[in-house]
């Protein structure tokens, strides 16, 4: 093996040689965009750019955390199952690198933005509209193993959850506009998407989707040039003090929308007695146990165990029911 002595490089040999490359290379060797900015040197990453203030990216979080619980609840009642949307993430980023991060098969819809220019789209995971789908015809909603492209059957179930969705995102921004979100197009192919070009800076909202046999991800992907409008409107503390009491009122009747259908106990109760426990240990088939109550007299109706209300007893049509006569009011 020959002497490795000479072959080391020293130092200033090191420096002389960097020097070298960098008069060559002149500006290339720049690969960040710099900016001053009150006497600091600020990097700009075009792949990862940062155009949303943190103030804007707080209240972001808080408006699509609500829109999350309320898609929650919509899934819930329409396939009467339990489904659970988180929000995720909010990130800005190029819309090329938007596709890259989505999965070579998933559900796809471009949304128009109207009142605002330009559009939108909204991305689901294959296996969770599988288990969507098998819900919806009656199944556990087990996902399945293999991942294929949606038949129109499936697609056409499958449009009336992505058309619920797109107007809880679209109402979303109730407080600061009227939005009118409609779906425009569908793909599965997030590849061929081409709404905006590929360096458009894209604003990306990530949502995980629980359902009881699978979990995958929603993906509502934003141009910022078109929501830049509504994004100014985000730190407006007027308006939400102004819209407050109807963002309660819409609240309210989701909820009693949502409760409407929910089965709860409800028990008419004849009386109530102390028997001591050997004459309980001594009951046998035919004895008669004396109650104060009259048998005219109102009877307690319990909800949930709770009582709520007075009522008599009697028939209707032939069947034995109570007749609400008043309300307990310091109900125990």
């Amino acid at each position: 093996m020959g002497n490795t002595d000479n072959t080391i490089l020293s130092s200033e040999e090191v420096e002389s040689l960097l020097e070298s490359l960098y008069e060559n290379q002149g500006d290339a060797r720049k690969v960040d965009i710099i900016e001053e900015e009150g006497g600091r040197v600020k990097y700009y990453d075009f792949k990862r750019p940062n155009t949303i203030s943190r103030e804007k990216k707080r209240s972001l979080y808080k408006l699509y955390e609500s829109t999350a619980h309320q898609i929650s609840r919509e899934i819930s009642n329409y396939l009467r199952t339990a489904i659970q949307v988180n929000l995720d993430s909010i990130e800005e980023l190029s819309f090329e690198i938007f596709k890259n991060t989505c999965s070579e098969l998933m559900l796809i819809n471009t949304i128009s933005l109207a009142p605002l220019h330009g559009y939108g789209c909204i991305a689901m995971d294959m296996g969770v509209c599988f288990s969507i789908v098998e819900r919806a015809f009656g199944g556990s909603g087990k996902a399945q193993n293999e991942i294929r492209k949606l038949t129109d059957t499936e697609i056409a179930i499958l449009d009336n959850i992505m058309e619920l969705i797109t107007d809880k995102f679209g109402s979303s921004w109730k407080l600061y506009d009227e939005m009118n979100w409609k779906s425009s197009d569908s793909t599965m192919e997030p590849r061929y998407l081409n709404f905006v070009s590929d360096a458009e800076v894209v604003l990306l909202i990530d949502f995980t989707v629980k359902l009881e046999h699978s979990f995958g991800e929603l993906k509502l992907c934003l141009p910022v040039s078109s929501m830049d409008k509504m994004l100014g409107k985000l730190l407006n503390n007027n308006t939400l003090n102004t819209k407050t009491g109807n963002s309660s009122k819409e609240s309210t009747e989701s909820l009693e929308k949502l409760i409407q259908n929910i089965k709860i106990v409800v028990a008419g109760v004849l009386d109530e007695t102390n028997i001591p426990v050997r004459d309980i240990a001594n009951l046998k088939v035919g004895d008669v146990l004396k109650l104060d109550n009259n048998i005219t007299n109102n009877l307690k109706v319990s909800v949930e165990g709770t009582n709520k209300f007075y009522g008599r007893l009697g028939l209707y049509n032939s069947k034995k029911s109570i007749q609400i006569t008043g309300m307990i009011k310091d109900s125990s």
